[in-house]
């Protein structure tokens, strides 16, 4: 059965599929890993929010810089084994990290570390785009999306196990993206397509961002509070006096957040209006962060109020990509998802910096008071909108 599975001809685009919705699981995986892995040994090494959230800002600048070129290095290169190359680097450069005490070089290793990340992520939605029947495209995406948050998920609960002292978390880390690879080199099926260099050039962006500015600006959003969230809820716990155990399982309890409540929003969004349920998603994101922060240590009223909110912030990324697909033409989906994906790169590079700086001035809730500004702000540009 094994070997019909991998050779019969008829089961290719399910092998592509497969191979596509891994990349999501291992890029997830390895993420929601090295995330809070990260933020805890920073904090353990400089007792800097401000530095935690620099550090991951520079993923967020990394995703900024490789958007606009990855179009064209897809279409100069073997698709599937740019994939390969780029899991095969970003194994490595984790298990680097350990190696290489340095904050400085920290930075660079992030940076470098988020291009290949970003080849990862960019490259597999787009191939599941591709490989989507019209007539069960959003059944797909659905899946692709939990499967990316079970894959933070795993991560978290990987950081409970293993803790963030020793080598064996980076080492886990790196196995994850490495041993990722080999179902890509084996699960032969249809390509995917390099996409044209001119819908991703900057001009391009540009009038997608004007064409659905709303949409897009949940990627931003999004962005923003989902890199803050996971790069420094772990200190914000530790802070409140919380186990490494504890922290990871805050994750964890996140990430089921975003896996379980993305499919009923969705389903609630195309019943109601995507652009109504975005000013809800926001208002709710700025009530419960405030909640969050109310919670205080109460790990009772905690482990609930982050699975809503992770949830219920998750759903600014599936929601604001189908309001695009709602406000823009079929032929410039591509560059409208190129110009969500920049944005949300935009929001990562805002979001921990001003969450890291706001949790050092008033320790530790400033952080939750500066994501509720971001989800205030977007509800009150949401609320001018019109829905079409």
């Amino acid at each position: 059965m094994a070997l019909r599975f991998l050779t019969d001809p008829a089961l290719g685009r399910t092998r592509s599929l497969c191979a596509a919705i891994l990349c999501a699981a291992m890029a997830g995986c390895g993420f929601g890993l090295l995330m809070p892995l990260v933020a805890l040994n920073l904090e353990a090494m400089t007792g800097s929010g401000a530095v935690v959230g620099l550090n991951a800002a520079a993923a967020a600048l990394s995703t900024i810089v490789a958007t606009p070129l990855i179009p064209p290095l897809l279409a100069r290169t073997p698709p599937r084994l740019t994939i390969v190359a780029c899991a095969a680097f970003t194994g490595v450069g984790i298990i680097a990290f350990p190696f290489l005490p340095d904050v400085v070089v920290w930075f660079v290793l992030r940076f470098v570390i988020g291009l290949a990340v970003t080849v990862i992520f960019v490259a597999s939605e787009t191939w599941i785009n591709q490989l989507a029947k019209p007539e069960s495209r959003a059944s797909l995406l659905a899946v692709y999306a939990t499967v990316l948050s079970g894959g933070f998920g795993s991560g978290g609960i990987l950081l409970a196990v293993l803790g963030a002292q020793g080598f064996a978390p980076w080492i886990a880390g790196g196995a994850i993206f490495l041993l990722g690879a080999v179902p890509l080199l084996l699960l032969r099926g249809p390509e995917l397509e390099a996409p044209d260099r001119a819908e991703a050039g900057p001009l391009a962006l540009w009038n997608a961002a004007r064409l659905a500015p709303v949409a897009i600006l949940a990627g931003f959003v999004f962005g923003a509070l989902e890199t803050s969230v996971f790069a420094l809820v772990p200190v914000y716990a530790e802070r409140l006096g919380f186990t490494e155990t504890v922290v990871g399982l805050l994750v964890a309890v996140g990430a089921l957040g975003a896996i379980t409540m993305q499919i009923p929003i969705g389903r609630f969004a195309d019943r109601v209006g995507r652009l109504t349920t975005l000013r809800l998603i926001a208002a709710a994101a700025v009530v419960l962060a405030l909640l969050i922060a109310l919670s205080g240590a109460r790990l009772w009223a905690l482990y609930p109020m982050i699975f809503l909110y992770v949830g219920v912030a998750s759903a600014f990324y599936t929601v604001g990509l189908a309001l695009i697909g709602e406000r823009v033409r079929p032929g410039q989906l591509a560059s409208a998802n190129a110009a969500f994906i920049f944005a949300y790169g935009m929001g990562s590079l805002a979001g921990p910096v001003s969450a890291g700086a706001a949790m050092d001035a008033f320790n530790p809730w400033g952080m939750l008071v500066a994501l509720a500004l971001f989800a205030a702000a977007y509800l009150v540009i949401a609320g001018r909108s019109r829905e079409r």
